[in-house]
């Protein structure tokens, strides 16, 4: 069975995007078919897996209902090869996501349609991973819709922590459901050993709000993070033999075995 993974915060700043694209990376050199959706408005996924606009996108999925999704679905490009077990369906630049956004607004199903969209994939994948954006959305109800499980990054600020209640709340009252229904992990993420009392603020929270809701990998902070995106590259390809290039294959490996 697919497993559909979108990766969220409510607010901005908290390596979402990193996440998804290393992630999805990691899952795809275990074996596993993975798809990696863009529905973030910067479209910062898309310019990691692909070089060139694509002619087709997330809108051609979303709104119309006859339009084959397969056709939006390319093989992944890292430094201009293209990778075994990895696909993305891209975003658009500049304001396009945004106009889309508001083109679904009054559309049939509006919060269903990647949910209904991702029924007619021809070839199964293993897993699917939707990077998003921050704040509510149509797009953020079909992210919602579609998932099977969430995936939720904090720094440990109260600011990133505060992001992860109002989306579980967010995400109760779009599906119908109470908090102990969703499937749900709270993954740590630039974690800096030198700001311990941030860190006994965040563990103590997140150990005690989300007692086994935790991951157990956590995502340190390093600056080779920045250098990798700069490069539009994951991490174990951007730098392999780095000790963080260990951090999303053991992510992957988890959600792998849990």
């Amino acid at each position: 069975m697919t497993q559909i993974i979108t990766v969220g915060n409510g607010k901005g700043g908290v390596t979402k995007t990193t996440t998804a694209v290393n992630l999805s990376y990691e899952l795809s050199k275990k074996g596993k078919r993975t798809l990696i959706i863009d529905f973030d408005g910067q479209g910062d996924t898309t310019k990691f897996y692909l070089e060139d606009e694509t002619p087709h996108y997330l809108g051609d999925v979303l709104l119309d209902r006859k339009f084959d999704i397969n056709q939006a679905i390319y093989p992944a490009l890292v430094n201009g090869a293209v990778q075994d077990n990895l696909f993305i369906i891209p975003a658009r630049f500049d304001d396009a996501m945004t106009k889309l956004d508001m083109d679904l607004f009054s559309a049939p199903k509006r919060e269903e349609r990647l949910k209904l969209q991702l029924q007619k994939i021809s070839e199964p994948f293993d897993y699917i991973v939707i990077d998003t954006q921050p704040g509510t959305s149509v797009l953020g109800l079909n992210a919602i819709n579609a998932a099977t499980r969430f995936l939720f990054p904090t720094d440990y600020s109260e600011h990133s922590i505060d992001g992860i209640e109002k989306l579980l709340t967010h995400i109760q009252d779009v599906l119908f459901v109470e908090e102990d229904e969703i499937n749900y992990t709270v993954l740590p993420v630039k974690i800096d050993n030198r700001k311990k009392r941030k860190n006994e603020y965040g563990e103590s929270y997140t150990s005690e709000r989300w007692a086994n809701k935790v991951a157990k990998t956590k995502i340190m902070d390093r600056s080779v993070f920045d250098d990798a995106e700069r490069e539009h590259l994951p991490l174990s390809v951007f730098s392999k033999g780095h000790v963080a290039a260990r951090y999303y294959s053991s992510l992957a490996a988890e959600i792998i075995n849990d």
